[in-house]
């Protein structure tokens, strides 16, 4: 049995990419960032990492392709992957209430049109997209939103409080398979 490392947890971009390269079997070790996900790639606590490294919006994922090209890991596979982001909330949340929204930094720059036309809700990044679903979820609290996945937000109970929020419609992001 294979392990893969993946920034984020399960619900997350990267954990689709990784059923779609892999199947729906494959094993997934939950990585808090993007160097955990390379240390236990390095470490051989996993086989391989998913992870992004080209958005269509925002362009070159750094941080993950910075640590590809100093870790000289070998690119296996490709993945590009539509990433279809929605805002979503706790039960009973409405649009007109919220006053925060929680995502990654990469998918808060894919939605900045929607954000700079919504200057009332605070930024706030969290770790992963899918985190950030399930800590609003968590919290309960209506005026709290997080930029996810339709799959996370099913997945963890968050009710879609607007859908398609990224700057571009047809918005993907690529993701390696990769190796030592």
């Amino acid at each position: 049995m294979t392990l893969t490392a993946i920034q984020g947890v399960r619900g997350s971009y990267s954990e689709e990419a990784t059923i779609r390269i892999l199947g729906p079997s494959a094993d997934i070790l939950e990585c808090r960032d993007f160097e955990e996900t390379f240390a236990a790639l390095s470490a051989k606590k996993a086989d391989f990492a998913v992870v992004p490294v080209r958005n269509k919006i925002v362009g070159e994922i750094e941080a993950a392709v910075s640590l590809l090209q100093s870790n000289r890991m070998k690119v296996l596979d490709e993945l590009p992957l539509r990433v279809k982001h929605v805002l979503a909330g706790c039960g009973g949340a409405r649009f007109e209430d919220l006053q925060t929204v929680r995502s990654h930094v990469e998918a808060l720059k894919q939605c900045r049109r929607f954000l700079t036309a919504n200057p009332q809700l605070k930024q706030v990044i969290g770790a992963d997209t899918a985190s950030s679903v399930r800590r609003i979820v968590e919290e309960g609290a209506v005026a709290n939103a997080a930029i996810g996945s339709r799959r996370a937000a099913e997945m963890y109970g968050a009710t879609i409080i607007l859908e398609d929020i990224a700057d571009d419609l047809d918005n993907w992001t690529t993701f390696y398979l990769i190796g030592n």
